[in-house]
């Protein structure tokens, strides 16, 4: 994450530190600096996923590296949906129904949350240095300026992957789309689908297979590890391979929760997150190309555009960067030149 400062000014009195603090449902005693507080961490894919990575070993550093602060927090994780899914986590987190969460910023809701849709975007980012330097910058504040608005700190950035076209049928260009029904990833690239001709369709990740059995949609688009984790591959035999999108999500706090924390526990949470991070991150971009191999070998054919394709590809998203940049404001354009910059580099 950015290194926009581990610590807030002006915390809480101490009578609210020791509101925040409370004690454990299962009556835990003190450790030797203070209380110890059990926390969630919820998060909607499996935990050897790259962003599972994140959460876990999140959850890890945190407990590790708070035995001797002024709370001991201890973590418990909830993978795959098992506490909220990814459309549910939003509200769970800014209403304090978990401590720290995944976000999927399609499934954020107010004008706060416009400007962060650009991860919604097809063709972004052109390398995953282009992301990680986004994230560790000045594009990482203006993320967690528009996730306080909504209740929220952003405490880091769990990796996921490249995202591509998977389905019943063969899809080479965007034209390839045209009548068929798709589950999007985010809001830019249903949109883009929806311009050539699908009908783009929002479900969780957990309900992609038995729609795609039962013949409710024709394809979806998702990242290989997830098609692969989730056994998709076993009712989609075809897909592309022209990272139509690098994603990452965001790992939040619920601000309230956050706030109430003292100096030297945010810093140690905020020092777990940098490991986990790193793990994740690595994770996930070695994961890409295994996934993408264990594809192949499962008999799913990835097509791999020809330079003419593309450039098809790349022009049918012009309309939706152009939309983006339209309807974000100014806060969107400088997310928007930031991430060019980021490219050039």
């Amino acid at each position: 994450m950015s290194k926009r400062g581990f610590l807030l000014a002006g915390l809480m009195a101490s009578s609210l530190l020791v509101a925040a603090c409370g004690s454990t449902e299962d009556g835990a005693e003190a450790n030797a600096s203070g209380s110890v507080q059990d926390i969630r961490i919820a998060y909607n894919l499996p935990a050897e996923h790259a962003t599972g990575v994140y959460f876990e070993t999140l959850a890890t550093e945190i407990e590790e590296r708070t035995k001797d602060t002024s709370i001991q927090l201890n973590p418990s994780t909830f993978p795959n949906g098992q506490l909220y899914n990814d459309s549910q986590l939003p509200d769970a987190i800014s209403t304090g129904g978990t401590q720290i969460g995944q976000i999927t910023t399609g499934f954020l809701a107010g004008g706060a949350a416009t400007p962060l849709q650009i991860t919604d975007l097809p063709f972004l980012f052109d390398s995953w240095e282009a992301m990680w330097a986004a994230e560790d910058g000045e594009y990482g504040d203006i993320f967690n300026e528009q996730f306080n608005k909504m209740g929220m700190e952003l405490v880091g950035w769990p990796g996921y992957g490249s995202v591509e076209l998977y389905g019943t049928t063969e899809v080479k260009v965007p034209g390839d789309v045209e009548g068929l029904i798709m589950r999007g990833f985010g809001q830019g690239a249903s949109l883009m689908l929806e311009e050539l001709g699908a009908s783009p369709v929002s479900m969780s990740s957990q309900e992609i297979y038995q729609a795609v059995e039962h013949g409710t949609i024709d394809g979806f688009a998702t990242g290989p590890s997830s098609v692969m984790e989730r056994g998709l591959h076993e009712v989609a035999n075809h897909g592309t391979d022209m990272m139509l999108a690098l994603i990452s999500f965001q790992g939040a706090a619920n601000s309230q929760w956050w706030d109430g924390l003292p100096d030297d526990v945010k810093q140690a949470v905020v020092e777990a997150s940098e490991v986990a991070q790193e793990a994740s991150r690595k994770t996930a971009r070695e994961g890409d190309e295994r996934y993408k191999a264990e594809l192949i070998e499962n008999g799913v054919k990835l097509h791999v555009p020809t330079d003419g394709e593309s450039e098809q590809w790349r022009q049918a998203a012009e309309n939706r960067h152009q939309a983006y940049l339209e309807e974000s404001g100014e806060v969107g354009q400088k997310l928007y030149n930031l991430v060019q910059e980021y490219n050039a580099e």
